[in-house]
């Protein structure tokens, strides 16, 4: 597991740099001498720029995967398919916990900065979407592996679902709901929560379908 670890965080370096750069840059604001506005607003922008970046990191895993041919050469080792599962869904995990304390750390970093400058306050919707996309990428492409077919999707457009369209399905299920005589708000009031729950509920049932697969020696990625 080890090896295949290493592997996928290999591919993942341009991502590591930039959450490395990120977490550099907080105690630099703080040395620096500048208004807080100032440090507020760098920091509210580089939080989108890392939320939206870090959306679906799992996904661009698999995209490098598929381009360097890499999961054809530790499938060919002797090494357990369920391990390669084990791996995939542990660096899935590894990568959703650095992005997530990465912007927790943000979050706190512009309240510290915010003294009586501007309004700020924790918001926890950005990073639960975050969360949700990610643990969605890796249910979806594990165990319908229909890895090939996902993969076309370009990197970008990827995010766009799991950011932006998902999200707001979701709260279309109140419509339907009232338009069957069943009044309900739940889904438009927690559209977040509930779709974050979802992609846990789908992580775990997919990863249990992934086991069987790999005891199958079915998984293809």
């Amino acid at each position: 597991m080890r090896a295949i670890l290493y592997r996928n965080f290999m591919l993942l370096r341009p991502y590591l740099i930039v959450l490395m750069i990120a977490l550099i840059i907080i105690p630099l604001l703080m040395i620096i001498p500048m208004d807080n506005i100032i440090k507020v607003a760098i920091v509210s922008v580089l939080s989108v720029f890392i939320n939206v970046i870090f959306m679906a990191t799992t996904y661009y895993i698999f995209l490098r995967i598929d381009k360097n041919n890499a999961s054809n050469s530790f499938l060919s080792l002797p090494v357990k398919q369920t391990t390669v599962v084990n791996a995939h869904y542990l660096s899935g995990l590894i990568l959703i916990v650095l992005s997530q304390v990465t912007l927790i750390v943000y979050s706190l970093s512009a309240i510290l900065f915010k003294q009586d400058v501007i309004d700020s306050t924790f918001d926890f919707s950005g990073l639960y979407v975050n969360m949700a996309g990610n643990l969605l990428t890796v249910s979806l492409i594990f165990p319908f592996g229909e890895f090939k077919r996902f993969i076309k999707i370009p990197l970008i457009i990827w995010i766009f679902i799991v950011a932006v369209i998902l999200p707001n399905i979701i709260k279309y299920l109140d419509f339907l709901l009232n338009y069957v005589s069943i009044s309900s708000n739940i889904f438009t009031k927690f559209d977040v929560p509930i779709y974050l729950i979802m992609s846990v509920f789908l992580f775990i049932v997919t990863y249990m379908i992934a086991i069987i697969k790999a005891h199958k020696n079915k998984i293809t990625i």
